[in-house]
């Protein structure tokens, strides 16, 4: 067989490989990182019976949460605490706040597609010295999922600390 025939047959075959791998890896890659569509970890439409935005293990040791749930009564109800620094006088109440309260919640959770990512990996950086911040539902069968800041959180899933933070906030300060 002349040189340069061996030579073109050698080419296409590491360039099938090459191929070949590239759909083998990017069709691995694709499956392994959905988060919307199957293999997401719920559907988006599932409904939450609470949720909690903790931030706390700070160095100066405060902690505060706000938690608005279903109550046994079915009303929904705000747990708020706050407990600036150790040794800080601790501030906390649970008020009765309006139905809409969860639904405001859920439709950020649904714009940001929170309820679908499943578990997160553990980001490499890691502040010592600083808080963190979990952000907790629960599922209308008692399941709990949780996110921190401390995890890998998909594109601008970021921004969903700040926008339940705001909707929590406006609960606690009566503003339905």
């Amino acid at each position: 067989m002349p040189k340069n025939i061996i030579i073109a047959i050698a080419v296409l075959t590491a360039v099938a490989i090459v191929i070949t791998a590239g759909v083998f890896m990017w069709k691995h890659f694709a499956k392994k990182h959905i988060l919307d569509g199957p293999g997401m970890e719920r559907p988006l439409c599932y409904t939450i019976t609470s949720c909690r935005y903790y931030t706390g293990g700070g160095m100066d040791g405060g902690s505060s949460s706000i938690e608005i749930y279903t109550g046994d009564d079915n009303k929904i109800y705000l747990s708020y605490y706050d407990c600036p620094y150790i040794g800080a006088e601790e501030e906390s109440y649970t008020i009765e706040v309006s139905s809409d309260a969860l639904n405001k919640i859920q439709q950020a959770f649904y714009s940001r597609k929170f309820l679908s990512w499943g578990k997160l990996p553990k980001s490499d950086l890691v502040l010592l010295d600083a808080p963190q911040t979990t952000l907790s539902v629960t599922y209308g069968d008692g399941e709990i999922y949780s996110v921190s800041d401390s995890d890998e959180i998909p594109g601008e899933g970021y921004k969903i600390f700040t926008e339940i933070y705001s909707i929590l906030n406006l609960f606690t300060q009566g503003d339905d």
